[in-house]
This record gives C-alpha cells, structure tokens and sequence, in this order.
C-alpha cells in the first residue's frame, strides 16, 4: 500500500512567489497614502474654518490646536506618550489666547486715553 501525495492544493490568488512583483500590496500602500492625505486635507479646511469663525474671539489659537491634536490621536497611535504633552499643548495656546486678549484690552484702553489727550491738546 503506498501513499501518493500528489494532490497539492493551489496556490491562492493574492500568493506573490518570492522575487516576483506584489501589484496588489504598492497598490494599498497608494490608498493608504491617499486615504491620510484625504483625511489631513479634510482637517486642514476644518482647521481654517474654525480659525475663520474664532477670530476676534477668546479662544482662536486654542481651537485650531484642540482640532490637530485630535487629528493626532485619530491617525497616529499616540497611546505611548505621555497625556503631559498635549495637556501641555493646550495650555500653552490658552496662556496665548488669554495675553493676546488682554493686552488688545490694554492696547484699545491706550488708544483710546491717546486719542483723549490728542482732543484736549
């Protein structure tokens, strides 16, 4: 009694010999580039939207920056750094949002004490 091992099983469609070339796999890496940029396109527009609408508002450095750390989140895994850093992010666009606020406080208030003292003159 001998066994034959002749029934091979084919090979599968997506199988690539080695040496030969993977059409299908430069083919994914192509839409996986264009699927990233499609997505940063999408958020750059969203970016400068939100930052059209914030302007002259308290918050228009802190908004822009909110968005592109959630971009940051949504496409790289960012699970291993610290949570410091984008707390940190945040805070330094708030301290940034909160100077510039009050010194165009302080900037109209000297503008308008110059413009009185320029009628009284």
């Amino acid at each position: 009694m001998a066994t034959e091992s002749t029934a091979a099983h084919a090979s599968p469609s997506w199988f690539v010999a080695p040496g030969e070339g993977d059409f299908l796999a430069w083919f994914t890496l192509a839409l996986i580039c264009l699927a990233i940029y499609g997505v940063v396109t999408l958020y750059a527009a969203f970016d400068r939207w939100a930052e059209h609408q914030a302007k002259g508002t308290p918050l228009a450095k802190t908004i822009p920056t909110m968005l592109t750390i959630a971009l940051l989140y949504e496409i790289f895994p960012l699970g291993h750094f610290n949570i410091l850093l984008p707390i940190s992010a945040i805070l330094i666009a708030l301290m940034a949002d909160w100077s510039r606020f009050n010194l165009g406080k302080q900037d109209q208030a000297r503008q308008a004490a110059d413009a009185e003292a320029q009628e009284n003159a």
